[in-house]
């Protein structure tokens, strides 16, 4: 055990599940701060979004913010997920050398891949996505914009989640969105005011820019944290990349699985207004999920460091309490959405949006069977199991997509929201099933308030 982490061997000593608990409660309080300020705070950009660029305009900015998203996450080559998994795990052993190098590693392979990317987009990836795909004249005119929002949104993401790694979680959660949100807010909120209506180019140079100033703050607080671990360390690029490679294809057919694709598809065969109402929906479904993603932001680190040390009992009781836990607030927000979604729907984004009340409700159930079926994914990917999650997620991304290039040209954005709910659940499951085959835990949500007890016991 090193000095840098105080107060691990007394909590370990007086007992292994309440250290889990404790620390447990602590992170998620954390980033239940930060997540309760992120949601307003995305709750309120999204609602300037929809006046200040219009749905026109508005469906536009989604579609470039899905290349943007996809492309940031095959730049980023599944090393954020490598980064917390190998970070935490040295850190538990001891060897602060291994993780100092593990991060310098991250860093050098996401600046070159990130670059390689971005530089393809701009070479005529991003103008034949914008023209064949999205039949967008549009968005074509901002692909080097995209370009550059690919390479700082790949490396300010690797910032986020070295963060976590670390289990400091209050800058983990504040550099995964709510920094670069709380700067959209300033920016297009002066716009409203101001009675100023961006042109989709001015919108996405306004995010780059927002991204950028995120990424220079965050790599300023992250140093310190690296520089006070050894100098020496024992991991290699190959071993980084033989660990990365199958969590980047796992990242990459998660769009084929959640909002990524279907958007594209939407895109594909619909106007540009239903864009809007798909992509609109799915911001508010964020908010079932809420509780989830809280835990979490939590709970990768942890999970590698219980597997490091064996303590499998310990691991599942954790994620089988934090998946009661988040599963409470979901079935609530889902109710409501379920009840009340074209109010919902018009309260946050104005009348014309409560057309996607529908595709709200359908992708809020699904979302909620996530919730329920707990942290299995993130299980797998940290226990050594990725190429398990990288095929399970590729094969459902297949149905998925194909599922919705067929029921998109007769149901519209119904059909797709239909597809992707019906892989989500599937993949879900799945999840659920070979966590407990490889690993030999579960994760779900218990039917029961005792759980709830233990987590918030001292």
């Amino acid at each position: 055990m090193t000095a840098s982490e105080p107060g691990t061997v007394g909590l370990a000593a007086t007992s292994p599940g309440r250290a889990v608990r404790r620390r447990l409660v602590r992170g998620s309080a954390t980033v239940f701060a930060a997540m309760t300020i992120g949601t307003l705070v995305t709750l309120v950009l999204n609602a300037i979004l929809a006046r200040v660029l219009g749905h026109g305009q508005l469906g536009a900015y989604f579609l470039v913010f899905s290349m943007v998203m996809i492309g940031s996450t095959i730049g980023q080559m599944g090393l954020d997920r490598t980064v917390v998994r190998l970070v935490a795990a040295a850190r538990a052993t001891g060897d602060g050398g291994r993780a100092r190098r593990t991060v310098r590693l991250v860093y050098l392979l996401g600046l070159a891949a990130s670059s390689v990317v971005a530089l393809v987009l701009v070479l005529g990836l991003g103008h034949y996505i914008a023209v064949h795909i999205y039949h967008s004249q549009e968005v074509a005119g901002v692909v080097g914009l995209a370009a550059a929002w690919v390479l700082v949104k790949s490396l300010l993401a690797l910032t986020a989640e070295t963060f976590r790694g670390f289990k400091r979680f209050w800058p983990a959660t504040f550099y995964n969105g709510l920094a670069v949100d709380s700067l959209l807010v300033i920016a297009f909120g002066g716009c409203w005011v101001a009675g100023v209506r961006p042109t989709l180019a001015e919108a996405v140079g306004v995010s780059v820019a927002a991204t950028g100033v995120a990424l220079v703050a965050g790599i300023a607080m992250l140093r310190p944290s690296v520089s006070r671990l050894a100098d020496e360390g024992s991991v290699g690029a190959r071993e980084v990349v033989s660990i990365s490679w199958p969590l980047l294809v796992t990242s990459i057919a998660s769009f084929g699985v959640g909002t990524g694709v279907d958007l594209w598809v939407v895109g594909h065969f619909r106007p540009a207004s239903d864009v809007a109402l798909y992509g609109a929906a799915y911001r508010l479904v964020f908010f079932v999920a809420t509780g989830f993603i809280i835990v979490s932001q939590v709970v990768p680190p942890i999970i590698a460091e219980l597997h490091a040390r064996g303590e499998k009992r310990e691991l599942e009781n954790a994620l089988r309490s934090i998946s009661t836990l988040a599963g409470i607030p979901a079935i609530l927000v889902l109710v409501v959405f379920l009840a009340a979604g074209p109010f919902v729907m018009e309260l946050v984004y104005g009348p014309f949006f409560r057309q996607g009340a529908t595709v709200l409700a359908i992708l809020s159930c699904a979302r909620l069977v996530a919730v329920c079926t707990g942290s299995s994914g993130a299980t797998l990917m940290m226990t050594g199991h990725q190429r398990t999650m990288m095929t399970l997620t590729f094969c459902t991304a297949i149905f998925s997509v194909t599922a919705e290039i067929l029921l998109a040209p007769s149901y519209g954005i119904t059909g797709v929201a239909a597809a992707t709910a019906v892989a989500q659940t599937m993949q879900n499951l799945l999840q659920l099933v070979f966590a407990r085959v490889r690993v030999g835990i579960w994760t779900h949500a218990r039917f029961s308030l005792g759980p709830l007890r233990e987590l918030v016991r001292g």
